[in-house]
């Protein structure tokens, strides 16, 4: 199956977890890879893992919540590869506190990034996605769509990502530029991994957000990804699509 054969595909957040599932996931299929993160040497690894499976990438430094680098990123894909079919927002940070003691500085950080790096993101590419009636996949979560405890940053930062997305296909679809949204939940990435009981809290608070069956790999994320993003997924605009196992949330 090639349904990226000579379409270029932009992954943020591409040095692990779902965003690396991504974009394994794609290049697999003939995508044209421009992978990004904030770490150096994994995403470069995973621009590498693509190259020597037989399959074309190029991976660098990207901060999402910065403008300049943004632009830069975009530039930086034009010049390798001279258009944009596809951008996969999944670039993303999370942290658990009470909502009692959540600082704002970290309140700030984490929508930076998880909303306003994928505005940015986003308002840098459409011009030449609109060039290309190309697609956006941006990544939100099940924390967007019902109550989580201890991610009010996080899960305000995917509400918004939700309602973002929506916008984006409204204004645009009539346009040719198809945009929607993923909502993983009980995925195990390194994010998961890191999830901790805040001082105080009530384990039973986790059960509405348990899976019906079990979790499950990164690549589960990225296989929705890639449908959103292919042409398989033509009449698919503005939508929010969960993948997390059946979640009672």
């Amino acid at each position: 199956m090639q349904r990226f054969a000579d379409k270029v595909v932009l992954v943020t957040g591409a040095a692990a977890g779902i965003g690396k599932a991504t974009a394994l996931r794609i290049a697999s299929e003939g995508g044209l890879l421009v992978c990004t993160d904030v770490q150096a040497e994994a995403v470069e690894t995973t621009a590498k893992e693509i190259c020597e499976a037989g399959g074309k990438a190029v991976g660098f430094v990207s901060d999402v919540s910065d403008p300049a680098s943004v632009a830069e990123a975009m530039e930086r894909t034009l010049a390798e590869y001279g258009q944009l079919d596809s951008l996969c927002n999944i670039a993303g940070i999370l942290h658990f506190d009470n909502t009692l003691d959540l600082e704002l500085e970290k309140w700030n950080r984490i929508l930076a990034v998880n909303l306003t790096g994928t505005f940015l993101m986003c308002q840098a590419a459409l011009p030449a996605l609109l060039e290309s009636g190309g697609s956006i996949v941006n990544m939100a979560s099940t924390a967007g769509l019902a109550g989580h405890p201890w991610t009010a940053a996080y899960s305000a930062s995917k509400g918004g990502v939700l309602a973002f997305t929506s916008t984006l296909a409204v204004e645009y679809g009539k346009r040719g530029v198809r945009a929607n949204a993923v909502c993983p939940g009980s995925v195990k990435t390194a994010m998961h991994d890191q999830f901790k009981l805040p001082e105080g809290g009530d384990i039973e608070l986790l059960q509405r957000i348990m899976p019906l069956d079990t979790f499950r790999g990164p690549e589960t994320a990225a296989a929705l990804v890639a449908f959103l993003a292919s042409e398989d997924a033509a009449h698919i605009n503005g939508e929010k699509v969960r993948v997390d196992g059946g979640t009672l949330a």
